[in-house]
């Protein structure tokens, strides 16, 4: 602060350089970072895994379950029990599966009180069973499915929960249980899953009222680790092992190296981000394919949504991940129930060694492939390059204060903190826009049609306000200098402390977003006003709806109505998750990255 507030401080040749030469250094720090980040895929820079658990020992298991035949007879009941009950869970055929296998099974129910229509609810079923260890009974260990059924647009799990249910009563005869197993079935996907850790553990994540989790008959130990399994078919072409959880965060890297070194001792073929890893690749060959797998990593982590109901188990300090099957179309060589089930034995068994919870190894990195990753203080130069290229920006616009053109004027800062103000109220009304016309503007309409008519007339009003703002707010050439430096800072603050949790979030949005916030001045221009047009938020949500449907569809919607409907959706569904998993993704949105947009935007047209 004394090089803001001392003109002296500002005589030194080193400041007269940076503020001269500004430009170009913050030029010179956002292309280096692009640079730094492209490097973390090269193999002399990344690391190998390894595990700095030794308790873990993967390699000293001795597997012997051989399940496969109880599998497919359990794959058959379960497939004429889905024909008989439709859409429910076949609740009952569980619970008898259950009995017979003489562990105790238990019915939870929860309720979602639908918060965009007052009178609207849904119901769910979970069906769980407890294996007692032998232990203390201090701790467990959770093996999951979510239930799906047959009308489903999602693949098939009645595989994965026939092998849930085989290999369960394989452990059910074992001795050697020092832990708790918890056997779950969940229904209605990431909902099912939520409602029954909020039950587990006596808390509500989300809006208060939205989701009733109900309570639970009965609990096993403190979870350690848990392992969700999503098997489409008998025969799979390989696993591929989902890690990404609700905001971005991600589970101990000793659980993710224990999967993928027991696929390996199986000889079960295993990728990640759905890219395996090639042996005796050249230099540049396997740059490329690190880089892809690295690219992938963030994308799918920068969504802040979980890719599996393994991520909702994060935010209670509990590691989990999914193994993903991928159904094997033809003949030839295949992995079979009888691999997965000898990859889940080794997993339990060797987190059934732990004598204490996952703490060593790390919580934040980067995966380049299977087996490589790359360390968090090596990848968070990229976000220091960013958020410095900002600051000095900043620094160099406010030096222009002392300009003798600018000496002679007052400055108000109360006059720029009401513009800051009017912003930030409008984006608090914006975040609430979902609840506000669906329940009471337009509370005949579909929620989904309410809540997109509500998104239209915001995003008008988030265009209109700045051009308002500007013509009322009587600000002089010092505040908007002033209004310029702030906004600086705060967009520098936000991807600073985004990155703590989400780096991947914080880097895709300061790539997209600092080269146009280095251009930003106290005067504008109409190519620059043009540009932040385009930078909307909303505009930028519309945008990735219509890439995700041209990416999954191999095209463009052939009408406006096509396309209408999934953006409606993303719409509902983003709201949703916040109110539901407090998932971050939209009140990051509404609440700094529009308030941010409107103060870039009104210096743009100033």
């Amino acid at each position: 602060m004394g090089l803001l507030t001392d003109p002296s401080g500002l005589r030194g040749r080193p400041f007269q350089l940076i503020v001269k030469h500004h430009g170009l250094i913050c030029s010179v720090l956002y292309l280096a970072s692009l640079f730094w980040f492209g490097m973390l895929a090269s193999d002399q820079v990344n690391a190998g895994t390894y595990l700095s658990e030794n308790a873990l020992l993967p390699g000293l298991v001795t597997l012997n379950s051989d399940v496969t035949n109880d599998a497919k007879k359990l794959l058959k009941d379960l497939e004429l029990e889905m024909r008989t009950n439709g859409r429910s869970m076949p609740v009952a055929w569980l619970q008898n599966v259950f009995s017979s296998m003489r562990i105790n099974s238990y019915i939870h129910n929860f309720t979602l009180n639908y918060p965009f229509s007052p009178n609207k609810k849904f119901y769910g079923t979970n069906v769980y069973g407890i294996i007692r260890g032998g232990g203390s009974a201090n701790e467990a260990m959770v093996i999951s499915v979510p239930f799906r059924p047959a009308q489903s647009p999602h693949p098939s799990t009645a595989p994965g929960l026939a092998l849930q249910l085989a290999i369960t009563s394989y452990f059910r005869r074992q001795k050697y249980w020092a832990k708790d197993i918890i056997v779950l079935i969940s229904e209605h996907e990431l909902l099912g899953m939520q409602a029954w850790l909020e039950a587990y553990h006596g808390t509500s994540c989300g809006a208060k009222r939205v989701l009733d989790a109900g309570e639970l008959p009965a609990r096993g130990g403190a979870i350690q680790a848990a392992i969700n399994l999503e098997l489409p078919s008998i025969k799979m072409e390989k696993l591929d092992v989902k890690l990404v959880g609700l905001n971005g965060q991600l589970p101990n890297l000793d659980l993710v190296n224990l999967v993928h070194r027991i696929c390996a001792k199986e000889r079960v073929r295993h990728s990640y981000a759905g890219r395996e890893k090639i042996a005796n690749l050249a230099s540049s060959e396997q740059w490329k394919h690190s880089v892809q797998t690295l690219l992938f990593s963030v994308l799918g982590q920068a969504t802040g949504l979980p890719d599996g109901n393994h991520g909702l188990f994060h935010r209670f300090g509990i590691e989990a991940v999914t193994i993903s099957g991928v159904a094997k179309e033809g003949s030839g060589y295949h992995i079979s129930l009888h691999n997965v089930s000898r990859v889940v034995e080794g997993i339990f068994r060797s987190i059934n060694n732990l004598l204490e919870r996952f703490h060593q190894s790390y919580f934040f990195y980067l995966l380049t492939d299977t087996d490589r990753f790359v360390s968090i203080g090596l990848y968070m130069p990229c976000i220091g390059m960013m958020v410095g290229a900002l600051l000095i920006r900043a620094f160099a616009v406010h030096v222009t204060l002392r300009d003798d053109s600018n000496k002679q004027l007052e400055t108000d800062l109360g006059r720029v903190c009401s513009v800051l103000l009017i912003f930030q109220l409008m984006s608090v009304l914006f975040y609430n826009a979902p609840f506000i016309f669906s329940n009471y503007l337009l509370p005949n309409l579909e929620a989904q049609d309410a809540i997109f008519y509500g998104f239209i007339v915001m995003s008008f009003l988030s265009f209109l306000l700045p051009h308002f703002v500007k013509y009322k707010s009587n600000l002089n050439n010092k505040d908007w200098i002033w209004l310029n430096v702030i906004t600086l800072l705060s967009e520098s603050s936000i991807i600073l402390a985004l990155s703590m949790n989400n780096f991947s979030q914080a880097f895709l949005a300061s790539v997209l977003l600092v080269p146009f916030s280095l251009l930003t001045s106290p005067r504008g221009n109409m190519i620059k006003s043009k540009l932040w047009f385009m930078l909307h938020p909303s505009i930028m949500v519309t945008s990735l709806v219509l890439y995700n449907y041209w990416l999954y569809h191999n095209g463009l919607p052939a009408s406006y109505a096509e396309f209408l409907e999934p953006l409606k959706s993303t719409i509902l569904l983003t709201s949703l998750d916040s109110l539901i998993y407090s998932c971050w993704t939209y009140p990051l949105i509404l609440l700094c990255s529009l308030p941010i947009w409107s103060m870039h935007y009104i210096l743009s047209f100033n």
